[in-house]
Parts: structure tokens; C-alpha cells; sequence
């Protein structure tokens, strides 16, 4: 019999699951809900629950039927967070994209009431500018009976190479006292130790992002004629840190004409230089550049979002990132694979981003276990905002207490 029974919502590819799974023995969750919309994203994790873990449990979608499922313990989500990304540009506090937070939660708390229901959104849920958009999923659970707890990381805070901020939230059952949960310090695993692992031939995932070479690109190419480097892999390990080759030759050269005319006069395409002719008018008119592009790896690098995927090199293979690379970045096992015949598209490649990482979905999960087993600091209130980056807490808002409920604690407290 197992301890504590599961559910999801919204799993898109399923890193969150993945981390449940892991803390959690491999149990498998008792249902999956989603949204007709979002078939496409969960169909990878559904299609890896399915064949390789042998899952038989129903996979349907709210718009459809929302009807009660059966009651379980826990319930988790990932519902999209665009409404409040940074890289989305309708973002705001009242982008429609948060109606999928809202319906969610208010279907969870109100039909399966499970003892918590967690999940994941934006690191702007924590600040002023999701403060409207906590005040209402507050709102919800104290309509339904139950405490907030936002919970701010960072996946390196995790043991992950990338720093990857992001919100957790967590309403658990009872109107009087919220979790304080853990603060978590891991060693960081390199980006190289991954990026330097070995590939079966065989795998599916063994599938190039991008699959020009890293050698036909000028910044890459720039970078390295000024470290006197004749390999990837050297200037690798002359650099100290993740290195965008666009903002590097900025600060190699003192005017990005120069990169120009090496471009030019080394045979890139025109297009490259005239790029770079480009920039620095914007910096002579003190304006700022587009600078995603072509990026070295080493130790940490920044959110695995974006551009990155398509762009980052692999410094010990001379090519850009594999998908089963990618993957193992997002901390996916490597039996997970992705579906469809074109998995390494651009649309793919960027809901293997749209991801919670496995090792900081599994350490939440550690948090929902130790807090129904009674492991877990409670404080008064009924909506907390607790900091991993600076190790701290604030009770926000504290539930009234009735005036039958003052009184008996008064007498208790002078022994009648």
C-alpha cells in the first residue's frame, strides 16, 4: 500500500512529474488532467508514462469533462506562465494566459480537495508585479479552506547548472497555519559533465538542436582567433565562465567595426559583418544590442529557455546541443524520449524548456512528503512568502480569530 497517493494537472513534458516520481519510489500518479490545448505539450510525458512505465491510468482534459476524479493526497500542476514571464511580451498581472492558474486551483480545491496541491509559475509570482495574481490564488484558497505558501528558488541553489529563478506555490488544507519548508543548498554539477557524457549512436534523442557547425559561426570564430585558439575545445578552456561570443567580442575589441573587417576579410557572409557595423551604431547612439547568440558552456550557464537551446555549443564535440543533451540539462532520465518524427524542432525544443528541471521538481516534492508526515515548521497565518535565495519567510496575511477562539485560548493560557 503505498504512503500517499497522487494526481496531476497540466503536466506538460513532465519534468514536475518526474521530480514526484522521484522522490516518491517511482510511484505513478492515480490520474492526469489537462486542458485540450496542451495535448501536444503532455503527449511526451504521457506516451513515456505509458510505454515505459507501463501506466494505464486516464489521461483527460477539464474542458471536457469536469466532473469529481477520485480523491487522492497530493495534486500537482504546471499550468503555463506566460502570463507572468519575463520573455513573454503580453506579460502582465492580468494577461488571460493566468485564467489557466485560477480554473485549476479553484477546480483542485473545490472537487478532489486533496491535503496540498502545488505548483509551479514564474519568478514574478513572488514579486510586486504578481502580487494581483497571488492575491487571488490566496483568495481561492482561503475560499476553499486553505493556507498559500510561495516558495522562491533557484534551480542552482538545486545542484543544476543553470540558475533558472522560479515560483513554487503551495495551498495546503487547514485555514490557520502554513508549511515553512526547507532552505536547500546542493553543489552544482558542472555543465561539462554533462555536455562531456557519451551518446548512444542508437538513441533517438541523439538528434543535433541545430545542426549547422559551431566552426561557420564569425563570433565563435572572432573569439577564438583572438585567444590564438584552433579548437573549440581550447577556447573552452581558456574561458572562465559561460561565454556569449557576441558580448565577448565587444569586450575583445574597443569598436565592433573591427570584428567587422576581420569577418569580411576572413570570408563570412555579409550579413555577419554588416551585424556587427549595426551594433556599434547602436552603441554610438548609446542604445543597447540583441545579443542572443552563439554561446561556449562552463560551469553554470543561464536559463535554459530561449534561444539557448538552439545556440549553446558542445565544446567537446564540435556541434551544437543534441536533444538527449538538452534533456540531461533538465535533468530527464535518459530512457525519457521525446514523440513525433521531427522531436528536435524548434516547437519541441522549446517545451523541453517550458520545463521544471527534475532535481528541483523532486526537492518540492521532498517538501509536500515531509509536510504531510509532520516533519514541517508551521506558522500562523494563512499566506507565507518564503525565499530560498535569502533563507527567509514573511507571514503576509494572518486568518482572524474568532472571539469563541480568543477566549479559550486566553483561559487555557491562565489555567481555567
Amino acid at each position: 500500500m503505498t504512503e500517499y497517493t497522487y494526481a496531476s494537472i497540466v503536466p506538460l513534458i513532465g519534468g514536475e512529474n518526474l521530480g514526484i516520481m522521484q522522490a516518491m519510489d517511482d510511484q505513478l500518479p492515480e490520474w492526469i488532467l489537462s486542458y485540450s490545448d496542451f495535448e501536444g505539450n503532455d503527449s511526451h510525458f504521457v506516451n513515456y508514462l505509458r510505454e515505459k512505465k507501463g501506466w494505464t491510468g486516464e489521461y483527460g482534459f477539464l474542458d471536457e469533462d469536469s466532473s469529481k476524479r477520485k480523491s487522492v493526497d497530493i495534486v500537482n500542476t504546471v499550468c503555463p506562465c506566460a502570463g507572468l514571464s519575463s520573455l513573454s511580451t503580453t506579460s502582465s498581472a492580468d494577461s488571460a494566459v493566468n485564467e489557466w492558474m485560477y480554473k485549476t486551483a479553484e477546480y483542485v480545491l473545490s472537487e478532489v480537495q486533496p491535503q496540498v496541491f502545488w505548483g509551479e509559475n514564474a519568478p514574478r509570482l513572488f514579486s510586486k508585479v504578481g502580487d494581483k495574481v497571488a492575491q487571488r490564488l490566496h483568495q481561492i484558497g482561503k475560499d476553499n479552506g486553505y493556507t498559500l505558501n510561495l516558495y522562491y528558488t533557484e534551480s542552482r541553489l538545486h545542484g543544476i547548472a543553470q540558475k533558472r529563478p522560479r515560483t513554487f506555490y503551495f495551498f495546503t488544507k487547514g485555514s490557520r497555519e502554513a508549511p515553512i519548508f526547507r532552505y536547500i543548498r546542493r553543489p552544482m554539477e558542472p555543465v561539462e559533465d554533462i555536455l562531456s557524457r557519451d551518446i548512444d549512436e542508437n538513441d533517438r534523442m541523439n538528434r543535433l538542436i541545430n545542426s549547422d557547425s559551431p566552426l561557420d559561426n564569425p563570433w565563435l570564430r572572432f573569439c577564438m582567433y583572438k585567444n590564438d585558439c584552433e579548437t573549440i575545445e581550447e577556447y573552452y578552456n581558456k574561458i572562465e565562465k559561460t561565454t556569449n561570443c557576441i558580448v565577448e567580442s565587444d569586450k575583445l575589441v574597443q569598436n565592433l567595426n573591427e570584428a567587422a573587417d576581420w569577418m569580411e576579410e576572413t570570408g563570412f557572409p555579409e550579413n555577419y559583418s554588416r551585424r556587427a557595423r549595426a551594433m556599434q551604431e547602436k552603441v554610438d547612439q548609446g542604445k543597447g544590442y540583441w545579443a542572443h547568440g552563439i554561446t561556449v558552456p562552463k560551469g553554470q550557464i543561464p536559463s535554459f529557455i530561449g534561444a539557448m537551446p538552439h545556440y549553446m555549443v558542445n565544446p567537446f564535440k564540435d556541434s551544437f546541443l543534441t536533444l538527449r543533451d538538452g534533456l540531461r540539462i533538465m535533468k530527464m532520465p535518459d530512457d525519457f524520449d521525446m514523440v513525433g518524427e521531427n522531436p528536435q524542432s524548434p516547437a519541441n525544443a522549446n517545451m523541453m524548456c517550458q520545463n521544471v528541471p527534475v532535481t528541483t521538481a523532486a526537492d518540492m516534492a521532498t517538501f509536500v512528503l515531509e509536510y504531510l508526515r509532520g516533519e514541517t515548521d508551521t506558522v500562523q497565518g494563512d499566506y507565507v512568502k518564503q525565499s530560498n535565495v535569502k533563507m527567509s519567510h514573511d507571514v503576509v496575511s494572518r486568518e482572524e480569530s474568532t472571539l469563541e477562539e480568543f477566549i479559550s485560548l486566553h483561559r487555557s493560557s491562565i489555567g481555567l
